[in-house]
């Protein structure tokens, strides 16, 4: 049960913690013990529904958030609870089923101690063997069965419904803890010595205890480990023993039957009700193998099927609908409901990860994010394709062709988000470089400017000007325009006080007076056109062209 309700808790040294005991009167005089009167209050089934429906949280404006977001919010769908006809039923029976099991072991009676005592003699006497014979206290406990397909919610409507009641309850009064409820899996193997090992770590963990380290050692016998179970869940008042995934026992190395024996020990001899869930594939085995009939397939066991396409499957989906964040919002309608329950055939499971895989899908494409038909039935095609065969198995009626697909595989959605995540991803790697280019480019135009104002204020241009001027030669040039001549173009048309035309200016030649060397060819040929008279001489006069008739008789050329 979650800390964060009315119970006070306590922190079990070396354990998890345990709410303080508080007793109420549950109206019914058989239930003035203690160990009935410290669980809460018998709920209605508005009352129930209230306290385990888990709805995820959602807001319209969700639906503007970015694809990856809103690919997280989709996510919550996982977490989606709504208890229907049958979860409200199993409640009330698991209810009643607990509280009837403590009628027998009430604290303030002797039969308690007295069958305390029995199941020590049996210990020390006979090493845990033929317990049946040492212990003979009637009890009050009943089993449950629980069958269905895998996807139809049993494990996690049960998790729901335990979370109800503390899991551990300190009585201060009489210096005990009460386990509530435990919930172990049944060993693939069939093993009793490895649900034993199971059983102890779980009540260790719990109260910080050192079962597993006394008790659980490999050279200990089945029959000593067994009673040793049976003790400690009778010294802790255990509630109910919840074994999950009952089908292991098809494929377990040795006979079932002892470790259904076992159980029915728990309820009869103990007095310990046992909840045992399993998928299809248990059904011969719990129906027929049971001791007791009636504790296998009689007015103990549920069977739970699909859901049928009815008023209660209308409200599961309208409720589940609401959460929806594609742009556009679809409503639902008689069309989408029909095709829903074609693709999950009436499984919850399915029904829950199809609407998350349709929004994905929905979401990842391009368009107005508007979930239609085909849009269902193509998520279905791509998301469904392993549990495929099992489906259109079901579809079709047929007894031996749903014999051969005994259960339904579970699905991971996983592989398909990450496949409608990496159709989001392609298309925003081409936007993403788009504006990379453009913020790049932008960024490196910046600087340009930046870097021509700097020049020009060199050149004592006035502060605005100068921003002016490189503002507009740079845009009106090519990206691969050397900088220097931008310097050059901004500075020209500074000069013409920023009014004339770019284009004019950028066109225009610009003559910059270099500086010139001793000789220099450029400032000889320039006086010499100042003065009108030839580049000639004045190059002859510095040397730096010889006479060609002086070179020539040098060589000997004349006297040849």
């Amino acid at each position: 049960m979650d800390k964060t309700n009315d119970w006070k808790w306590v922190k079990i040294p070396d354990g998890e913690y345990a709410a303080l005991a508080t007793y109420n009167d549950h109206k019914l005089a058989e239930y003035n013990n203690p160990l009935i009167q410290a669980l809460p209050p018998i709920l209605s089934g508005e009352e129930f529904i209230r306290k385990v429906a888990v709805y995820p949280s959602y807001a319209p404006e969700e639906r503007e958030l970015d694809a990856h977001h809103r690919f997280h919010c989709v996510e919550r769908l996982s977490r989606f609870f709504e208890p229907l006809n049958k979860t409200i039923n199993l409640q009330q029976v698991v209810c009643a089923l607990l509280m009837q099991g403590y009628l027998a072991r009430n604290i303030y009676k002797p039969e308690y101690a007295r069958r305390s005592r029995q199941i020590y003699e049996a210990i020390k006497v006979g090493g845990g063997k033929n317990l049946e014979h040492y212990v003979n206290i009637p009890t009050s406990a009943s089993g449950l069965t629980l069958i269905g397909p895998s996807g139809m919610g049993k494990s996690t409507n049960f998790i729901h419904i335990l979370k109800l009641y503390p899991q551990v309850i300190l009585h201060p009064e009489y210096s005990t803890y009460q386990i509530v409820w435990l919930k172990v899996d049944c060993p693939h193997a069939g093993s009793l010595k490895g649900l034993c090992t199971d059983i102890f770590l779980a009540v260790d963990k719990l109260l910080g205890t050192n079962y597993f380290n006394k008790f659980g050692a490999s050279r200990n016998s089945e029959d000593y480990m067994l009673a040793q179970v049976a003790q400690i869940t009778h010294t802790h008042h255990l509630g109910v023993l919840v074994i999950d995934e009952m089908q292991n026992l098809v494929t377990a190395r040795r006979s079932c039957s002892d470790m259904l024996n076992f159980l029915v020990k728990m309820d009869n001899i103990v007095g310990v009700p046992v909840i045992r869930i399993g998928t299809n594939e248990a059904f011969p085995i719990l129906q027929g193998n049971f001791r007791n009939a009636r504790r296998g397939t009689g007015e103990g066991s549920v069977i739970w099927n699909r859901m049928m396409k009815d008023d209660e499957w209308d409200y599961f989906m309208e409720g589940m609908w609401e959460y929806q964040w594609t742009k556009i919002s679809t409503s639902f309608s008689d069309e989408i409901n029909e095709v829903f329950y074609e693709e999950s055939q009436g499984i919850i499971d399915i029904a829950i990860k199809l609407y998350k895989m349709v929004q994905w899908r929905a979401i990842s494409l391009a368009g107005k994010e508007v979930i239609n038909v085909n849009l269902i039935k193509d998520a279905a095609k791509d998301g469904l394709y392993l549990v495929k065969p099992m489906l259109d198995a079901i579809r079709s009626g047929d007894e031996e062709w749903m014999i051969k697909y005994k259960d339904i595989a579970s699905i991971d959605t996983t592989p398909y988000q990450n496949q409608c995540l990496s159709n989001i991803e392609t298309k925003d790697l081409k936007e993403i470089s788009r504006l990379a280019r453009k913020q790049q480019t932008n960024g490196n135009l910046s600087a340009t400017i930046r870097h021509i104002i700097i020049q020009l204020l060199e050149l004592d241009v006035e502060p605005r000007l100068a921003k002016e001027c490189a503002e507009k030669v740079v845009s009106s040039s090519d990206e691969e325009t050397n900088i220097s001549l931008l310097v050059k173009q901004a500075y020209a048309l500074a000069l013409e006080g920023g009014k004339e035309n770019i284009a004019k200016v950028i066109t225009h030649k610009i003559k910059v007076k270099p500086k010139y060397e001793d000789n220099d060819i450029r400032q000889i040929a320039e006086n010499a056109n100042k003065n009108k008279t030839a580049a000639y001489e004045g190059l002859k006069s510095a040397q730096l062209i010889k006479n060609p008739v002086d070179d020539f008789i040098s060589f000997g050329y004349y006297n040849a």
